[in-house]
């Protein structure tokens, strides 16, 4: 019995490795077999494109899948674009910013519709006949056939941003530029408002390399601020005409920034609170 209780202490030890070693394995990405892709119990026809190396200056574009399903008019078919990104962030980007979606408001082109479903880290471009009718559920079916199939909404990463005094429609993803500069991290900003006050309130989208935010750091107008602490971690910038601005690479690897019309005092309250809850977020 005493030499079972000596060697369970190891033998626990060694269970609870193996665990953290296979929860540290990364997970497969799911395949998807296209041929296998039904719209409706059709299947598509046999001129599947795949370009794993699409070039149409679309930032972190890593895939572009075209497929056509036969409809019961004779001649009409439905078209699929599938666009595949390197992240969600990077479709949610796209999404947002290109000024080639309407959300769930079809788009006529021509003589064809064109509807449009972001999921995840995938875009599903839908472009049919102008004079037939697809039931949005069963675009939304057809795109929940896909691994990790999500669309709709903001990434839950937004929901580390404070939650007061938020502008409605001024949430934006920025992937090229950040507060005017060269981005070297995707992130998410929201605007705020109180009264004649307003500010910004961003946060990275993932951890961020110490030299990445460095390199971003040393394009800021860097200043003294004036009636607070200096804190060494933080950088204090001029973002424009009475423009401040704090930002910080928190530990850990996310990067908080705040920046607005507003004086230092007030600025400093706003940074705290938004670095807490960033810092405090589990994503």
């Amino acid at each position: 019995m005493n030499r079972f209780l000596s060697v369970l202490p190891k033998f626990v030890c060694f269970c609870a490795a193996a665990l953290v070693l296979c929860a540290c394995e990364p997970k497969e990405e799911e395949t998807v077999d296209y041929t296998e892709l039904c719209y409706n119990d059709r299947w598509p026809m046999d001129d599947i494109r795949i370009d794993d190396n699409p070039n149409e200056n679309i930032k972190a574009l890593v895939k572009r899948v075209d497929l056509r399903y036969p409809m019961n008019m004779t001649g009409d078919t439905l078209d699929v674009t599938i666009l595949e990104f390197k992240s969600d962030v990077y479709a949610l980007d796209y999404y947002m910013n290109s000024g080639r979606f309407q959300g769930i408001v079809p788009i006529l082109r021509g003589s064809f519709l064109e509807q449009s479903i972001r999921s995840a880290s995938r875009i599903f471009i839908f472009k049919h006949d102008s004079f037939r009718r697809y039931e949005r559920s069963d675009l939304e079916s057809y795109v929940h056939q896909f691994p990790n199939a999500r669309h709709g909404g903001f990434p839950q990463e937004f929901l580390s941003l404070p939650f007061e005094h938020r502008e409605p429609g001024h949430t934006s993803v920025l992937t090229k530029y950040f507060i005017g500069v060269k981005a070297y991290f995707p992130v998410l900003a929201q605007v705020y408002r109180d009264a004649d006050l307003q500010w910004n309130v961003a946060r990275s989208w993932d951890l961020v390399d110490e030299n990445d935010f460095i390199a971003w750091g040393r394009q800021l107008n860097i200043v003294q601020p004036k009636g607070i602490y200096r804190e060494t971690s933080t950088l204090y910038f001029n973002a424009g005409e009475g423009v401040n601005g704090m930002a910080t690479r928190l530990p850990g690897g996310r990067v908080v920034a705040v920046w607005g019309y507003l004086d230092w005092t007030d600025l400093e309250r706003k940074f705290f609170t938004a670095s807490d809850r960033v810092y405090g977020a589990r994503y």
